[in-house]
């Protein structure tokens, strides 16, 4: 990280893992001998790199484009099958859903996960997965991915979550007549 200096200004590299774990310290300015107190970064503004999995090049299939719109008489949700959500049923109720640790429509509790990490695109009855530039990387079927159409029961995984796209049939808002 980088601080710097309150009294003359010059800017030092300071390694964050000197605090040792506590929240702050105070150390002297090398050049006038001024206080620079040193806070320690929030936690969960850093991603956990996954490093066995981070180096891996994504591959991208080829997916035809389209416009962004929910599917008729067809509810889509993801479910966390593995991971801190493990349970947890998401709704997509719009055609784009962003995945991510914060600022995201879906927030996931993982620290492997990337504020913004990958989105759900709907284009009418496909469906698309795509990263977005991740730590970790998505990965369908454990290949890790820049985008990949996935189909209904379809499992993926960001960070440490792994999730499945579920699509169940509504029921028309017609009655037939009879």
């Amino acid at each position: 990280m980088i601080v710097s200096c309150g009294g003359c200004g010059k800017r030092y590299k300071f390694d964050e893992a000197k605090l040792s774990g506590k929240p702050s310290t105070t150390l002297a300015c090398p050049s006038c001998k001024s206080p620079i107190t040193i806070q320690a970064s929030d936690v969960g503004e850093r991603t956990t790199r996954l490093d066995a999995d981070a180096d891996l090049l994504a591959q991208s299939s080829p997916v035809r484009g389209g416009d962004l719109a929910l599917p008729l008489r067809r509810r889509l949700s993801l479910a966390v099958l593995e991971g801190k959500d493990s349970g947890r049923i998401f709704p997509i109720p719009r055609p784009r859903m962003v995945l991510g640790r914060g600022e995201a429509d879906i927030v996931l509790d993982d620290s492997e996960v990337s504020r913004q990490h990958a989105c759900v695109e709907v284009h009418g009855t496909r469906v698309v997965l795509k990263d977005l530039g991740s730590t970790n990387g998505t990965f369908v079927n454990e290949v890790k991915t820049a985008q990949s159409e996935i189909d209904n029961r379809s499992e993926f995984r960001v960070g440490g979550t792994r999730l499945m796209l579920i699509i169940t049939e509504t029921e028309s808002d017609l009655e037939p007549l009879g």
